[in-house]
């Protein structure tokens, strides 16, 4: 029998996860093979709502068996998807749309209607979580503040334990916006049955930062050495640390990024900030990737900088660490012997087992006519045509461009807007199979000293008859 390739370490996930109906594939888990995903791209998606249940156990129940998690993984810089998959005929209620929030060891985090998914890559098993309490009425008594949704290592327990957080505000008495800087943390411990509450006085974010015209808002979220770190890409970070294992509560605490946006005359909508900046671990350590000018129509192109910064392993410094122009990346001899359009990096991240390493996408795009008419013959303008999308594996200490690959056959606007995160939850994809392998040759051992032990004993009978 064929050994299994071994999964990526490290791969670019899509944060859209799709709940298709793919007619060919019949069982979850994870697979390498491109036709994999060109099932699951004809089966298509809906964008029907996520029926809401009221309990775990519920939800359980009508999701199990009917959904079945398929990982499809790329190395990179080819991009990889997760699926969940239901067979046909699909319940319509369970068809539609989710993103993911975080990932944590080998459990991604994912949004699904205000309900949470958690799928855990070394058993391929899927949980249900039901909504915080009171936040999905009519008139809900929490708002969300981003996608903070986040998983952290519980304090002092097993490797395996972990704790289930996400961060809330309540409405302001205007209505819509969010009163900050109050605001409540709920938590799940693992197995665990119920929402843990835990209120915060206020958070310890600067005025300006609490509205009227600008409002901390999660982009991404992610835990590392027991502290979770929700942040802003565009202002800074929230960090809290002795989470649940402190009679005084969660202690918080606010870094501001090394190069703020002022988005009073930028609302965030213009320009999503995942689409030019990142956060994540690299290495063991905490960096930022910004393109400074990007949201500026002034700053030409070709003169949009590059720039990453780590933080110090006390939380509270930023050290500036590499700076290119992106008419620098566009000069450079790899970039030119690959053919790669001259064009904005879109959606960068980083690597976050090699330090230096960024992938982003590359949209070559062409205006064009619209080919309608309207009712007087006249033109109906100008349409943004996609001629080709291209991810690129790319060395910022080396300015060199050291892989490239087109991640999609045909080209299409669905990489002008989708985000990626770079995570090693494949790892652990690996840490199962090596499971598995080994149990496969232990029960095969087993079975080779069980047939030797029989012919022994029947050697042994023969000589005792003879």
């Amino acid at each position: 029998m064929a050994d299994h390739p071994r999964p990526p370490p490290c791969v670019l996930l899509e944060r859209v996860v799709r709940f298709v109906e793919a007619v060919g594939l019949t069982s979850g888990g994870a697979s390498r093979d491109p036709d994999v995903a060109a099932i699951i791209e004809v089966g298509g998606w809906s964008w029907s709502t996520v029926q809401m249940m009221g309990s775990v156990e519920e939800m359980e129940r009508l999701m199990a068996p009917s959904v079945k998690p398929v990982a499809f993984l790329g190395d990179p810089p080819q991009v990889s998807s997760l699926h969940m998959l239901l067979p046909p005929p699909a319940r319509l209620d369970l068809l539609g749309i989710g993103e993911i929030s975080s990932t944590h060891k080998g459990i991604i985090v994912i949004y699904a209607n205000k309900c949470y998914l958690l799928y855990d890559a070394s058993n391929n098993h899927l949980t249900a979580i039901p909504p915080i309490p009171d936040s999905v009425t009519s008139a809900p008594i929490f708002l969300p503040l981003g996608r903070g949704a986040v998983l952290v290592s519980a304090a002092g327990a097993d490797d395996d334990d972990y704790i289930f957080a996400d961060i809330v505000t309540s409405p302001s008495t205007r209505g819509i916006n969010p009163a900050l800087p109050k605001a409540t943390i709920f938590a799940r411990v693992k197995n665990g049955g119920e929402w843990i509450q835990s209120s915060i006085p206020h958070l310890p974010l600067t005025p300006h930062l609490c509205g009227p015209t600008y409002f901390f808002h999660i982009d991404t979220a992610f835990s590392f050495a027991g502290t979770i770190f929700w942040v802003d890409l565009l202002k800074g970070i929230l960090i809290c640390d002795d989470f649940l294992s402190s009679p005084q509560g969660p202690r918080l605490a606010f870094v501001p990024l090394p190069h703020c946006i002022d988005a009073h005359d930028k609302p965030r909508h213009c320009f999503s900030p995942n689409e030019h900046r990142s956060i994540g671990r690299v290495s063991g350590a905490i960096k930022f990737l910004a393109l400074i000018g990007y949201c500026e129509a002034s700053c030409p192109e070709n003169e949009v900088k590059l720039k990453t910064w780590s933080l110090s392993p006390d939380f509270k410094h930023w050290k500036e660490e590499t700076t290119l122009t992106v008419g620098d990346i566009w000069a450079s001899e790899s970039f030119n012997q690959m053919g790669l359009p001259h064009v904005l990096p879109f959606s960068p991240v980083l690597s976050v087992n090699e330090d230096g390493i960024m992938y982003a996408v590359l949209n070559d795009v062409k205006k064009e006519p619209i080919p309608q008419l309207n009712e007087f013959g006249d033109s109906l303008g100008m349409q943004l045509v996609p001629k080709a999308n291209y991810m690129i594996r790319f060395d910022m200490l080396q300015n060199k461009v050291l892989s490239s690959t087109k991640i999609s056959k045909k080209a299409t606007s669905r990489w002008l807007t989708n985000t990626f995160l770079a995570t090693d939850f494949s790892a652990y994809l690996q840490d199962r199979q090596n499971a598995e392998a080994a149990g496969k040759v232990g029960a095969s051992a087993k079975g080779k000293r069980k047939r030797m032990s029989s012919r022994q004993a029947g050697r042994s009978k023969c000589q005792g008859q003879a």
